[in-house]
């Protein structure tokens, strides 16, 4: 183990990092610097940053900024040479203890500016993922954010769920979670199961390793834990064991196998007890129902066949489906005694022979789900028992035709009844389920428009039907033959049928000749049509008369209300209260008037006392412009005068060439000791003798021979600015001075010009400040006046809102009580306009009355005639030709013939009444006297259609 793996092993496993190398790299002011690689393990994904010493103290300073009381390592110091070897290598280790340290402290990782992650140039992703596994406090709310890595956009990061440090918890959270009983757990917070499993999924979804870690913890037991405790966490678990399915293949067999045995069968059969799960529970196992899986259920009275029982009872339909075939998978396989085996068989036959309910292209994509489960139904076809049940139940399924091309073999043999004999019905089912291998394969589905790609295909079809050629003769007249003896069963059961209903169809033939004759037309339509009529005039009329009755009574009551009617409020007091309004009024508007007086003069005072402000301001800019520059001319003479009597005093410098001379000296010296130094260092380095104290190391002396020659350095560039500072020309010095003298001079003059100006504006100034006292003083008074008469005019206007707060409800109420009145007034004037409609309409409805009457005398009387010669022809169509009379009244053979043919069950309007329960239809022709008319020589009625016209007509109508 290197030391970069010892260092992984010794800190958090999923996030860590180390200071791998430095780099010398160039700034944008083309400065060169130190830089420190970083390397970083986010949870197996190795990355690079580098970062120099400053920005290591910016991170520094940023976390102590952002927590005060935060302990990190102490940063490294800062004064040393930072291009030094022995420097940087020292920051190196500093370095990365430092940021071990803050990857350790969980204030750090849990800060809100992320000042640490992005240092490190990790987003998001790793963020959320490191905070979930280093910061338990954390997990409770991280976790359900965490969960979203299984979106698309992160497919690239969801690598991170399938970390050991990742599962471990996960494991953790389904173990708390499956107890079921309240905790302070991070997986117990509300709504968490649902981001715990779909995290299961993305772990389960990453690699191998993750699957088998997972696995091993028992997350299978743990995931169909969580729906024993609730029903609802099927839709949650789903995902993550379909993950399992689908990635595992057929190793699923193995782990369900190792599932039962560990006490799965006991968590199966408290899941099928559920509705909802047993059709999960029987394609769970139908994936993985191999030789291991099955031993578990063979026991006879075991808790494996009562999980299986349970499904074959099932209310929904292709959970018992699935579950027959996986009881037949295990007679095919052997796994029963014979007694035994007779009563599987039989309850496989009771429930595969109705496969109505495998048309669910669902239920054919999970019988025909892996490799495996075509194994399992060739072994199937191999029984003689079972082979027409699976047959029955494919061919009700019709899965995709490249599905079961791999079972054509089989088919094939059973058609030709190669080996054990079978059924025709089994052979029959075998070809047309081989018919529909074929003829689905044999039409690739290929554009038209692509003719590269038909001619492939037909070239690949051609193919394949050459590698079938041999033998094909006696397989096309096999399953011909099977096809055949199918076809001609099905025409004959047919024609069996059809002979008997054949009799039926005559019978009821010549009954309807004799019966279904023309009948005279009786229209009831027009007299139904009339009546209604009638009676709806009748209505009409009756409801016109009583709603102008009524809105006659109410306009008449509500004229007598409205002569006596008045507003509410008494009338002298009204007019008392609007006069003392008046005066309240005059009184504020004399107020208002003073006020704005005052308040005009106030503001024309305020006017002038700012611009006499203003001027004292202006003045005031003005006095400090001058002292500004007299300040400015007086440091520049000081300057001036300064530096001419400097140069002077450098003209003058006494001994000037031999300091120059001594200056160059100690440079020549300095120069000629590091050379020496040079040479002694190189010669250490190549192992010379004589140079090593006692006890001194080659790295020492080196070290030791650096100092000097860094001293040595520094006390070189001490001379050298020594010597700058020599390098003079005494007379240019001089003139220089002379030019400096000159120009103070002038600028003394300057100075007593602008005292002059400045002394005449402290004068303007004293006398803009006495005007502007004066007029602030006016201006004052004169906003006292204005405030006070203000304040007296706040207060009137408050005493007269206080007094018109008792009015104000008075006018509302009396323009309310006139309001009233006058909209009563005009809902009389509609009433009134209403009622001369409606009169009008009540004329109109006495009119259409009488008409509807008359109409419907007429028509009764043709009625009654159409009704007495049906009558008759109902009679004349009863009769048989050469028939007795008695004959006609019997029933004939079509009665019996009824009862012969079978009745199907009772509609939903209820059951048919037998003959001891038929009521008689009563008879229209019982009350003679009612179409009979007037006898000869009497008169007719004034009114045929009396009070009693309505039981006159029901008594015609016979009902």
């Amino acid at each position: 183990m290197d030391d970069f793996d010892a260092t992984f092993a010794t800190t958090t496993p999923c996030l860590a990092l180390r200071i791998v190398r430095t780099e010398e790299q160039m700034s944008l002011m083309m400065q060169r610097f130190t830089a420190y690689v970083i390397e970083i393990n986010d949870f197996g994904k190795v990355t690079e940053v580098s970062h120099r010493y400053s920005d290591f103290e910016t991170l520094h300073k940023a976390l102590l900024v952002e927590n005060p009381g935060l302990q990190l390592p102490p940063l490294p110091p800062k004064g040393a040479d930072g291009t030094d070897a022995a420097v940087i290598a020292a920051r190196k280790v500093e370095l990365e203890k430092l940021l071990r340290g803050m990857l350790q402290n969980v204030e750090v990782l849990m800060e809100r500016s992320l000042h640490l992650w992005k240092f490190l140039e990790l987003g998001n992703p790793s963020v959320i993922a490191g905070r979930f596994v280093m910061a338990p406090r954390a997990r409770p709310n991280v976790f359900k954010t965490l969960a979203k890595l299984n979106d698309e956009k992160y497919r690239d990061d969801v690598f991170r769920l399938g970390h050991a440090a990742v599962t471990d918890l996960l494991l953790e959270g389904l173990r708390e979670m499956r107890k079921g009983t309240e905790s302070s757990h991070w997986s117990a917070s509300p709504g968490g199961r649902l981001p715990l499993c779909q995290l299961v999924a993305g772990a389960l979804g990453t690699t191998q390793a993750a699957r088998d870690r997972l696995i091993d913890g028992g997350v299978i037991n743990l995931l169909l834990g969580l729906i024993q405790n609730e029903e609802a966490a099927l839709d949650d678990v789903r995902p993550a064991l379909n993950v399992i399915v689908a990635r595992e293949g057929e190793r699923w067999a193995s782990f369900i196998a190792r599932f039962l045995t560990t006490g799965g069968l006991l968590q199966l059969l408290d899941l099928v007890q559920r509705q909802r799960c047993q059709e999960f529970v029987a394609k769970l196992l139908w994936f993985g129902w191999d030789a291991g899986a099955r031993g578990a259920f063979a026991q006879p009275g075991g808790v494996g066949l009562k999980v299986l029982q349970t499904l074959l009872r099932s209310s929904t339909t292709s959970c018992s489906l699935l579950a027959a075939v996986l009881l037949g998978a295990m007679v095919a396989a052997g796994d029963f005694q014979d007694a035994h085996r007779q009563e599987a068989l039989k309850l496989v036959k009771g429930t595969l022979e109705r496969p109505e309910a495998a048309k669910d292209p669902q239920f054919a994509k999970v019988l025909m789900g892996g490799t495996s489960s075509l194994v399992r139904l060739a072994a199937m076809l191999e029984d003689v028992d079972l082979a027409p049940l699976v047959l029955g139940l494919l061919c009700t399924s019709k899965p995709a035709a490249n599905k079961l091309t791999s079972i054509s073999g089989n088919l094939a043999a059973l058609i030709s009844n190669k080996g054990v004999p079978h059924s025709e019905q089994t052979r029959a089912l075998a070809a047309e389920l081989l018919l529909h291998i074929q003829g689905t394969a044999s039409a690739p589905e290929v554009s038209s428009h692509d003719g590269a790609a038909t001619s492939a295909a037909r070239r690949s079809s051609l193919g394949d039907l050459l590698e079938r050629c041999e033998g094909i003769a006696a397989h096309e007249e096999s399953m011909e033959a099977a096809l055949r003896t199918q076809l001609e069963e099905g025409i004959a059961r047919g024609l069996q049928g059809l002979e008997p209903h054949g009799v039926h169809v005559r019978k009821a033939k010549s009954m309807a000749q004799q019966r279904l004759q023309d009948l005279p037309l009786v229209d009831f339509q027009s007299f139904e049509s009339a009546f209604s009529r009638f009676h709806g005039a009748r209505e009409a009329l009756a409801n016109h008369v009583k709603s102008c009755e009524r809105l006659h009574e109410n306009i008449e009551r509500q004229l007598r209300d409205l002569q006596t009617a008045r507003p509410k409020v008494e009338p002298h007091i009204y007019k008392e209260k609007l006069l003392a309004a008046e005066q309240l009024y005059a009184e504020v508007k004399a107020q208002r008037e003073q006020f704005a007086t005052a308040d005009a003069e106030a503001k024309e005072k305020t006017k002038k006392a700012e611009a006499s402000t203003a001027k004292m301001k202006t003045v005031n800019d003005e006095l400090r412009r001058y002292d500004h520059e007299l300040h400015d001319l007086r440091t520049e003479r000081r300057d001036k005068e300064a530096k001419a009597a400097s140069l002077r005093s450098k003209a003058n410098i006494p001994g000037l060439e031999d300091r120059k001379r001594q200056v160059q000296s100690d440079i020549d010296r300095n120069l000629t000791e590091a050379h020496e130094l040079q040479v002694v260092g190189r010669r250490v380095q190549q192992g010379e003798d004589g140079y090593l104290n006692e006890g001194q190391s080659r790295e020492q002396k080196i070290s030791e021979l650096s100092s000097k020659l860094n001293e040595l350095k520094r006390h070189h560039q001490t001379l050298l600015q020594k010597q700058k500072e020599l390098d003079i020309d005494p007379v240019s010095l001089g003139s220089e001075a002379s030019k400096l003298e000159s120009e103070a001079a002038q600028l003394d003059a300057s100075i007593g010009d602008l005292e002059h100006k400045q002394r005449e504006a402290e004068r303007a100034r004293l006398d803009a400040s006495s005007d502007a006292t004066r007029e602030a003083e006016d201006a004052r008074v004169a906003r006292d006046h204005s405030s006070h008469l203000a304040s007296r005019l706040s207060s009137v206007e408050r005493d007269a809102k206080a007094q018109l707060s008792t009015l104000q409800p008075m006018i509302q109420e009396q323009h309310a009580g006139w309001q009233r009145l006058m909209e009563q007034q005009r809902s009389l004037d509609d009433d009134q306009r209403t009622l001369q409609t409606k009169l009008l309409e009540t004329e109109q409805s006495a009119e259409t009355e009488a008409r509807a009457r008359e109409q419907v005398a007429i028509i009764i009387q043709d009625l009654v005639k159409s009704l007495l010669n049906c009558a008759s022809s109902l009679q004349a169509c009863a009769e048989e030709p050469g028939a007795p009379a008695a004959a006609v009244a019997a029933s004939d053979d079509f009665d019996d013939f009824l009862q012969e043919v079978p009745q199907p069950a009772a509609s939903a309007a209820g059951p048919a009444t037998g003959p001891e329960t038929t009521r008689a239809e009563p008879d229209i022709f019982a009350d003679e006297e009612v179409f009979k008319g007037p006898e000869e020589g009497s008169a007719p009625p004034a009114d045929p259609f009396g009070a009693d016209f309505d039981g006159c007509c029901q008594r015609a109508l016979g009902t």
